[in-house]
């Protein structure tokens, strides 16, 4: 089972740390791995050609500008909503609140899909962090209008796009909120991901600097004033979303009453004996 929404992942400098490209491959889940001319031959002999889409410009080393191609990419494509994933993510799971099971990620991302497609008006949904949903101690399933990470599933229609230089999910997230559009964040799936800096490539070499990060979180302190609040965290100006996200808590997802859920089993959700059960 896979989702009905495309999946793009934009990458950068790592060729030779393809993480989520290749479990993708493995388990036959369709994808676009989006990289720039300067990548282009590194990834194409790293046996990625036939899921590759060309970024019309040189990756400057931030992240939001081939977020915006890939939203304007699929718009044009008429879809109704995409997935944008960063390409770290090294597997997804499935949490029943005892437990957490690795899962097939193609009915990963399908079952999300399902849930919260029965909402009319969400505007960003996606999985938690593994490492927030904690067995017997997480007890809700989801959780709306808070920041969705790493791991998003965009409505197209949205009136607003992806803006930089850094914290552009945290930012998407709240223009949604602000502009009406409820958020969903699942526990029932959750994605693992390798920690922020720990992979070669990526952004990594320029958010390493201290300079480049504290500029960020002012840029979206300005950006969100109320909203955002600036303290000092690791040695660093950080962003803190005040009351953390509660100003949005009466926002109401509207249902669908015309929608058919599909029937997804336990059996379907084909937990995978080769990982270790957590």
């Amino acid at each position: 089972m896979n989702p009905k929404y495309p999946i793009y992942i934009p990458s950068h400098g790592r060729s030779e740390n393809l993480i989520l490209p290749t479990v993708f491959k493995k388990w036959q889940v369709p994808f676009y791995l989006v990289v720039d001319d300067s990548q282009w031959d590194l990834y194409r002999k790293a046996g990625m050609e036939k899921h590759m889409l060309r970024l019309p410009f040189l990756n400057n080393g931030t992240s939001f500008p081939p977020r915006v191609f890939i939203t304007e990419h699929s718009r044009a494509n008429g879809d109704k909503r995409h997935w944008q994933i960063d390409d770290n993510i090294d597997g997804f799971m499935h949490f029943d609140g005892r437990k957490r099971d690795h899962i097939h990620p193609g009915t990963a991302l399908r079952m999300i899909e399902n849930f919260c497609d029965r909402y009319t008006n969400v505007g960003i949904y996606g999985p938690n962090y593994s490492t927030f949903v904690i067995p017997r101690c997480v007890r809700k399933p989801w959780v709306k209008n808070v920041h969705i990470y790493s791991c998003m599933c965009m409505l197209n229609s949205l009136p607003f796009t992806w803006r930089g230089p850094w914290n552009e999910d945290v930012d998407l997230c709240l223009q949604s909120l602000a502009h009406g559009f409820p958020t969903i964040s699942t526990n029932f799936v959750a994605v693992r991901k390798r920690a922020t800096m720990t992979v070669k490539g990526g952004n990594s070499t320029a958010y390493q600097n201290l300079d480049s990060r504290a500029y960020g979180a002012r840029t979206l302190a300005a950006r969100w004033p109320g909203v955002v609040n600036l303290v000092n965290k690791y040695g660093r100006p950080h962003f803190h979303i005040k009351d953390n996200w509660r100003k949005f808590k009466d926002i109401q997802l509207l249902i669908d009453k015309t929608y058919n859920e599909e029937s997804i089993s336990l059996k379907q959700i084909q937990i995978l004996d080769l990982w270790a059960k957590e």
